[in-house]
């Protein structure tokens, strides 16, 4: 039921529509003669409708009209005029009058139509309170979110700017609440332009190109972001935003909201790992080996410049998928994938030799290093990284190594030449039983004999020379250690030999460590056992 009060002057007029509205049960009336007695009952009574006569004794229904206006709002107010009263009409209407009534004959018909604009008013005032009220729920709930926020209605008009845009733009609440003309873009560009919600509110359909560069299309909401050096009291600030329009239960367009946040510190840390990108990147093509990164699936994610040219890969090529597999050989491939595996697993980590092949299917050696990458936060193994080493040059000098010594070998068993290396910190002498085998008949299995064996195996009057040539060599008079001495054969005679060496390693004191050189037999001197 509705609590409605009724002003006329007529008593009689009065009890009689209270009777004919109270009919039915949807309203309880309260008459009042007095205008001004009404207003005071208005100021402490809970009325849902106010209906007034126009014309009465001291406050008319037009002045009775502006009094509710000024001191109650706007509370429904229905009045009942005259036929030909046209300016009346006109001037109630001026006031805020929600509905006007004219009297006449038909009282039934009066009362009809006064009942449906009754229910009219009071209904339009319900639902534009819980308008209200849901405009300051939301224009509450926008207050508080984290993030600066600027909500306008449909004629670009701002109708929540809440603390977090406050504190980003210096510009209060109730400087910026009601503006309209683009001047909340001032504080970001500086001048009075439309932003994305403008451009949303224009064309709900416009896409990125439509609102202009650095802008994106996101569902139904419009993205950008930008510097903009005056936020913040003029320290500046990367921003993104968002916009969307804002749409009532019947999907009719009310206004749009853009947030705003401040990404200057993620946009730093997006400069700085550009940066550190960028070194690693450098230092990695600097690197004269292969370094490489490959997904779970085999397929490559990074690799320098170094190994794009050993393969023969060219740019073009990179924007397809590129299978590290395509450039193991067939015959290594099973035994990559099975120590890839390892090493995703965690194990692994030593060096594994492959045939590798480039684009054109030529072939080369190569040592693969690799280990797993995992993501920091959930510590998930996501691929593989190592580094390539071309074993070519390697393999070459092995081989050129090997045929060197080779080549030695033989010059040496030709020239009955023996090589000996004397380590004098252990006192050993290596590499000379394979001569003493062959020249003086012995037979030594070890690949080395003790100092003490070998001075035994020379003629007692020989060692002063040997002693003197090794201190002359060590004091500097020579550069080399030279003597000729008599050793003896395993059958016990004595064969006169040579010995040439140098010291190739000294301790810190210039002492040495290590003498290498060359012994043989001096040809045409021999001297039976037990000869002095």
């Amino acid at each position: 039921m509705h609590s409605i009060i009724y002003v006329d002057d007529d008593q009689g007029l009065l009890e009689l529509n209270k009777l004919y509205l109270e009919q039915g049960g949807d309203f309880f009336v309260e008459i009042h003669q007095d205008a001004e007695k009404a207003l005071d009952m208005i100021a402490t009574g809970n009325y849902e409708a106010i209906l007034s006569d126009y014309q009465m004794p001291g406050m008319d229904g037009i002045e009775l009209l502006k009094a509710v206006r000024r001191d109650f709002g706007d509370i429904p107010f229905l009045l009942f005029t005259g036929k030909g009263r046209e300016e009346i009409v006109i001037e109630a209407l001026n006031n805020g009058v929600d509905f006007y009534i004219q009297k006449g004959p038909d009282l039934s018909g009066m009362i009809a139509e006064l009942k449906h604009k009754l229910h009219r008013a009071i209904d339009r005032r319900k639902i534009e309170e819980a308008l209200k009220k849901s405009q300051q729920q939301l224009i509450d709930i926008i207050n508080f979110l984290p993030d600066p926020t600027c909500v306008i209605d449909k004629e670009g008009r701002v109708i929540a700017w809440n603390r977090a845009i406050e504190v980003m733009t210096g510009i209060p609440r109730n400087q910026m609440i009601g503006r309209g003309g683009y001047e909340y873009a001032v504080p970001f560009y500086g001048e009075a332009r439309p932003i994305l919600m403008d451009y949303l509110l224009s064309d709900p359909t416009i896409n990125s190109s439509g609102a202009g560069p650095g802008f994106e299309r996101n569902g139904k909401n419009l993205k950008g972001e930008g510097f903009f050096p005056s936020l913040y009291g003029g320290l500046g600030a990367y921003v993104s935003a968002s916009a969307s329009i804002l749409y009532d239960s019947g999907g009719n367009v009310t206004g749009a909201i853009q947030s705003f946040r401040d990404i200057t510190d993620l946009h730093r840390m997006k400069h700085d790992l550009g940066v550190s990108r960028e070194m690693a990147l450098g230092f990695a093509n600097l690197i004269p080996v292969a370094i490489y990164e490959m997904d779970l699936t085999g397929n490559l994610t990074f690799a320098n410049t170094v190994a794009y040219e050993w393969f023969g890969i060219r740019p073009e090529d990179r924007s397809r998928p590129i299978s590290i597999f395509d450039y193991i050989t067939p015959g290594d491939r099973q035994r990559a994938a099975e120590d890839i595996k390892k090493a995703m697993a965690g194990g692994g980590g030593a060096g594994q030799e492959y045939l590798l092949q480039r684009k054109d299917h030529s072939t080369f050696p190569a040592l693969i290093y690799g280990g797993h990458i995992t993501e920091p936060d959930t510590h998930r193994t996501v691929g593989l990284r190592g580094v390539i080493i071309d074993l070519t040059h390697r393999k070459r000098e092995t081989q050129a190594l090997h045929e060197s010594e080779e080549r030695l070998k033989l010059a040496v068993r030709a020239g009955d030449i023996g090589i000996w290396d004397v380590n004098l910190a252990d006192q050993t002498i290596n590499d000379l039983s394979e001569w003493m085998n062959r020249s003086l008949g012995y037979s030594i299995r070890e690949p080395f004999i003790s100092v003490y064996r070998c001075i035994q195996l020379v003629h007692p009057l020989d060692l002063p020379g040997i002693f003197t040539a090794f201190r002359k060599h060590f004091g500097g008079s020579s550069p080399l250690f030279e003597a000729e001495f008599r050793a003896r054969c395993a059958d016990g005679t004595w064969k006169w030999v040579t010995v040439r060496g140098k010291a190739i390693e000294l301790d810190r004191n210039n002492r040495p460590l290590r003498i290498t050189g060359t012994v043989n037999e001096i040809p045409g001197r021999r001297e039976r056992a037990g000869a002095r």
